[in-house]
């Protein structure tokens, strides 16, 4: 039985090429193995691929280490003459979002410790016990990200905090 626990954790169109172990890091390189990709745009699919280049992002530590992936992407040239974009790059954004330096499943655990702690208190818990290196900044920055679904009919009352009511913030409310 082949069995790969690292390539079975990340998608299915990464594949492993090599893993780097440190005192205290681990990076681990993947290649995608996509031949086409769809241009976002126009949703035609290209197969031709102009150039690569090189993602680098953090993931969840692994055994108290931090992991760093760097992932090889594609670059494809759009054939459709009516479409306005002509080189656009590979879309991995059910894994990471563009232009994030982060994966999906580092910024939930990231939010949730943002939306449960004081934003340098859950910094410095992330760093010393987890071994993830976050700003408060990007703490309060993912927490304010956050949107909660609710129907406002069916809010019936709302709360004044006790430094709302010392400051007289609120108290238009009642009168």
């Amino acid at each position: 039985m082949n069995y790969d626990l690292i390539q079975d954790c990340f998608p299915e169109y990464l594949i492993k090429q090599n893993v780097f172990v440190e005192t205290d890091r681990l990076t681990i390189n993947f290649s995608s193995k996509r031949t086409s990709q769809a241009c976002p745009k126009c949703n035609q699919i290209s197969k031709e691929i102009t150039t690569y280049f090189t993602r680098k992002v953090q993931d969840l530590p692994v055994i108290d280490k931090s992991l760093t992936l760097k992932i090889k992407l594609k670059k494809f040239r759009c054939n459709n003459k009516k479409c306005n974009t002509k080189i656009f790059s590979e879309n991995i954004d059910d894994f990471v979002q563009g232009k994030q330096r982060r994966t999906n499943r580092l910024n939930k655990k990231l939010i949730a410790f943002a939306l449960t702690y004081s934003a340098e208190g859950a910094a410095k818990l992330l760093k010393n016990r987890h071994n993830i290196t976050v700003s408060g900044d990007t703490l309060l920055r993912l927490a304010k990200s956050i949107t909660f679904d609710y129907d406002p009919s069916e809010i019936k009352e709302i709360g004044i905090d006790d430094f709302a009511l010392k400051k007289n913030i609120g108290m238009e409310l009642y009168l």
